[in-house]
Order: structure tokens, then C-alpha cells, then sequence
């Protein structure tokens, strides 16, 4: 049996037709508050949603900037630690010598003699341990850090290595170089061997320290550039939540009010009916 056709009036077709605008717009409207954006897709804005995206594919290039430049940085302030301690264990081979030159007893200069060997060997094994994400930069003077700074080619901090291992430094063996502090001409070298690697460390530490200044500057630069492109990008996308808001509600009043005025067409029409049976 064939279904029965259904006829509309039409003030009733316009009903409909007018109902169904409204919820397409209250889906859309409610779309964009659970987004919080008012471009979602090419057909929402083609202008803005390319503009956004050229601007949010700029944040992305920028966070892979921040992310080299926060290794660099890392490295460079973990070396920095490594040279603290290899001045500090520095300092304690002078203070060995320095206890050497106040004794006379041979046995007791021996004694140091291998206090500062040890204290000695601890700094190629400190030197040795100073690495991030296996980058050391305190067992050779060859290797380079090269830090990416931004997008061109020259925009790269490069970081030289300084060997500060004892050989490098120049800092004898006690008893292969400084005769097991036997006399006093000895200690007085080993003193002075120790306080030139000194000069060296400092000098080494103050180059990474320049270059960690140069990268907390690039760093806070690039974070002010991101924020400004991801901003840019928000304006061209984000919706006016009260807006929305308002949409929502309009657009429930409006369907309340098309939905009574079906009931009212229907009855109309029947009461109409009615007059002819």
C-alpha cells in the first residue's frame, strides 16, 4: 500500500524551511563555542583560515628554534657546572702544595704528593663526565656546538670546545713532574702550573657564559615573536563567545516560536477542515 502523501501549506513549507535554517545555525553556533574558534575550516573564511595558518606554521618553525636553542643552552650551562668543580678541585691541589711548602718531612711531602695525584686524576674523570645529550665540549678543543638561532642560514651560535683535561692544563704529575715535592722550586712549579689552569678554566668559562647570555636574549626574543604570531592567528580564528552565546539563545526563542506557530498553522488548517464536513 503506498503511503499516503502529506500536503503543506505554504505558511507551513515556510515554517519548515525557516526551522531548518535555525538549527544549522544553533549547530554551527554551538560548532564554534566548543571550538572557541569562528574559522574551523577553508569554508568557514578561506582569507583568514590561510592567514591563520601561514601564522600557526610560523609558531611551529619557532618552537623548533626554542627547542635547538634550549639544548645549546643546557649544554653550555652543564659544561659551565663541569668547569665550577674542575676550579674547585684546582683549588684543593693548591692547598695541597700550599701544606707541602709548611712541612720539612719528606714523608709527609709523599703524602701529599699522592693526595694531589689523586685530587689531580679526579679532573680528567670530572672533565670526562661533563656531557649533555652526549655533546662534551671539556675533552677536546676541537668539537664545536653549533646552536640554530633562527631561520637563515648564518643564524647559528657556534660554542668551542676547550680541553680542560690536566695535560691540556698543564698540570703535572707530582711525582713525575714536581719530583714528589722533594724541595721547595718543586712545590712552587706545581703551585704556579695549577694557578695558570686556573687562568685557563676561567678563561674557557667565560666564553660559555657569554654564549649562555646570548641564548637566554635569542630565547626570550623568539617567545615574544611566537606570542605575537600565535595572537595574530587567534584574531583571524577565534569566535566572540558572547556572540555565539547570543546566537544560541536567539536561535531558541526563534524555534520556539516557529514550533508554536506550526501547532497553530495545524489546528488552523483542521478547524478549517471541519467547517466543510
Amino acid at each position: 500500500m503506498a503511503d499516503t502523501p502529506i500536503y503543506l501549506s505554504s505558511a507551513q513549507r515556510s515554517n519548515l524551511f525557516s526551522t531548518q535554517q535555525l538549527n544549522e545555525a544553533r549547530t554551527e553556533s554551538a560548532y564554534r563555542l566548543s571550538t572557541g574558534r569562528r574559522v574551523n575550516r577553508i569554508y568557514d573564511e578561506p582569507v583568514d583560515y590561510f592567514r591563520a595558518k601561514a601564522l600557526i606554521d610560523r609558531v611551529s618553525d619557532l618552537g623548533n628554534v626554542q627547542g635547538s636553542i634550549e639544548v645549546g643552552r643546557s649544554t653550555l650551562q652543564a659544561t659551565d657546572i663541569g668547569l665550577e668543580a674542575i676550579e674547585q678541585f684546582s683549588r684543593q691541589l693548591i692547598g695541597i702544595a700550599t701544606s707541602a711548602q709548611s712541612t720539612e718531612s719528606t714523608t709527609e711531602r709523599e703524602a701529599l704528593a699522592e693526595q694531589f695525584n689523586e685530587i689531580r686524576a679526579q679532573i680528567d674523570n670530572l672533565a670526562s663526565d661533563t656531557s649533555f645529550l652526549g655533546v662534551n665540549l671539556l675533552t677536546t678543543s676541537t668539537a664545536r656546538l653549533n646552536t640554530r638561532l633562527g631561520d637563515g642560514d648564518g643564524s647559528t651560535l657556534t660554542s668551542e670546545a676547550g680541553d680542560t683535561r690536566v695535560a691540556a692544563l698543564g698540570i703535572g704529575d707530582a711525582n713525575a713532574d714536581y719530583n714528589g715535592f722533594a724541595t721547595l722550586s718543586d712545590i712552587t712549579n706545581a703551585i704556579g702550573d695549577v694557578r695558570l689552569a686556573i687562568d685557563t678554566v676561567r678563561s674557557t668559562q667565560a666564553d660559555f657564559s657569554t654564549d649562555i647570555a646570548i641564548l637566554n636574549v635569542r630565547d626570550g626574543y623568539t617567545e615574544d615573536v611566537r606570542q605575537i604570531n600565535q595572537t595574530g592567528a587567534d584574531q583571524l580564528t577565534n569566535a566572540d563567545l558572547n556572540l555565539e552565546a547570543a546566537v544560541q539563545l536567539s536561535a531558541q526563542i526563534r524555534s520556539d516560536l516557529s514550533f508554536q506557530g506550526q501547532r497553530i498553522l495545524a489546528q488552523g488548517d483542521s478547524l478549517l477542515l471541519g467547517l466543510f464536513q
